[in-house]
């Protein structure tokens, strides 16, 4: 056997033993479905799985009239309905409709040829993007022509306050006020509301309790807040389509998220001015050490400071820092960060090592497979700063990088990723005159999850002594930092008025 077909062989006994993995302790089982009004009556194959009932893709494809498709290779399906889709991967907690994301809780299995989903959280998500409405009781799935057209409610903990949003089937006039005693009512002309959908407990502290009405020709969604002192601003969006509501207010602030200088900001807007800046490695973790025993934790930190200080001197930014003393952040939490304080761009700062003492030289990287010796020796580099994190934090990296997320949803900015580091090479390289080793692809952790362009960038090999030699130099890092910051401001120009064209 040669060497290339022996790391494939691997590569499928590794995914065969995982599949067998996940397979056990799994009971098999049968649920009913029903076609309301008809009453027609099916029977779906399931599993059980510690206590949570899984559908087999292939059934529900089956019982509600889509076509399935299966890739075995990359280990992901979908399921083509008439008026929508659904994507999903193996293990990932996710899957994807159009071109939202939903988190299902639970990783998809896979057992007898077939996906497997957990139906309790799968149900909420059709009911999102469907025509039909579907409903599970434990034991039985039904499908019934839409009676409702009011069919969620959601809230999520942001930096700047607390979103709220309610789920609609279709386009509705709404109208939102605020009463004395901290309630939010929400009044939607010719709502039916989902009176079961929507009465039920919220995923975040500041949201006490929801109570639905329903009239002839309107329904109300009241939305009990625990803080009293708050306002609020609301709009509908699309795709899916919801109310969308940000209650903002001294309690309301996750101010451990990042700093409170955009604790009043509203990032919710689609111009690109919010940048995390990420120095990589922190703390215990020192990145790669030069010959003469300079860390790449403090360059890089170095390097994002000037990054900070020239964009905020910029009023059409508002930047962000994952860490701005030495600090160790897991990766996983940079991401996180830059997602929660709606960042439009996120940029990863690094120095490269090699034992080849000789490898000079700048490479900016974008997320996807890699395809070069060059780009897996980077990620092994970096990706390895995980030895530094708990369990808890280390095991999403096992179960999401190699499936869905990558796939689902960073293409979707993995164009722009690839653009904005063809910029960031082009100007670093003639600013700071060190040579270019050109644009990269590969799965780096910290650039897992970021929903919007995001880079990595090698500034130099740390390895090699007349590299090592620029890190330490101040100007190196201004200009480095410079560079950057015009490779931004290029980019911003270019896609916001391409968004304005559009609009």
């Amino acid at each position: 056997m040669n060497f290339g077909a022996n790391i494939r062989y691997k590569s499928l006994m590794r995914t065969l033993f995982l599949i067998l993995f996940c397979a056990a302790n799994t009971f098999a089982a049968t649920i009913t479905g029903i076609r309301l009004p008809e009453g027609e009556k099916f029977s779906l194959k399931a599993h059980e799985i510690e206590g949570i009932y899984y559908i087999e893709s292939s059934s529900l494809a089956r019982f509600l009239g889509g076509q399935e498709t299966i890739d075995f290779f990359r280990k992901t399906g979908e399921i083509d309905f008439d008026t929508y889709d659904i994507e999903y991967s193996l293990f990932s907690r996710f899957i994807r409709s159009g071109e939202s994301v939903f988190n299902i809780y639970k990783p998809v299995r896979f057992e007898d040829g077939a996906f497997l989903l957990p139906i309790r959280y799968l149900v909420d998500i059709l009911n999102q993007v469907s025509p039909n409405d579907l409903r599970w009781d434990g034991k039985i799935l039904t499908v019934s022509p839409l009676t409702y057209n009011i069919t969620g409610i959601n809230a999520f903990q942001k930096i700047n306050g607390v979103l709220i949003e309610i789920y609609l089937k279709e386009e509705l006039r709404f109208d939102v006020i605020k009463t004395e005693d901290s309630w939010i009512y929400v009044t939607i002309s010719e709502g039916k509301v989902d009176v079961e959908a929507l009465e039920r407990r919220i995923p975040v502290d500041a949201v006490y309790r929801v109570k639905t009405y329903q009239f002839d020709r309107s329904a109300q969604v009241s939305i009990r807040m625990r803080p009293k002192d708050f306002t609020f601003t609301s709009k509908l969006r699309t795709d899916p389509l919801r109310i969308q509501i940000l209650v903002r207010g001294e309690g309301f602030v996750d101010s451990s998220l990042v700093s409170p200088e955009y604790a009043d900001e509203d990032f919710s807007n689609n111009i690109i001015d919010v940048i995390v800046i990420d120095p990589g490695h922190g703390g215990e973790d020192y990145g790669a050490v030069g010959p003469s025993k300079v860390r790449e934790k403090d360059i890089v930190l170095k390097i994002a400071k000037h990054l900070y200080s020239y964009l905020k001197d910029d009023e059409r930014f508002k930047p962000v820092m994952t860490r701005q003393d030495d600090v160790f952040v897991p990766l996983s939490k940079r991401t996180a960060l830059a997602n929660s304080v709606g960042g439009d761009m996120f940029v990863s700062i690094h120095a490269n090592s090699s034992g080849n003492k000789k490898a000079r030289g700048l490479i900016s990287f974008f997320l996807a497979d890699a395809k070069t010796d060059q780009a897996r020796a980077a990620a092994t580099l970096e990706n390895s700063s995980i030895r530094f994190e708990n369990i808890e934090d280390q095991k999403q990296y096992l179960t999401d990088l190699d499936f869905t997320l990558r796939d689902m949803i960073q293409t979707e900015f993995q164009r722009e990723s690839a653009d904005l580091a063809d910029i960031i090479q082009q100007k670093i390289s003639r600013s700071a005159k060190i040579r270019s080793r050109g644009v990269d692809q590969a799965g780096f952790f910290v650039l897992d999850k970021a929903y919007m362009p995001a880079v990595l960038i090698e500034t130099a090999f740390i390895s090699n002594k007349d590299d090592e030699k620029l890190l330490k130099k101040d100007d190196f890092h201004k200009k480095t930092a410079k560079a950057i910051y015009e490779s931004i401001v290029a980019f911003k120009e270019k896609y916001d008025n391409l968004k304005s064209s559009s609009n």
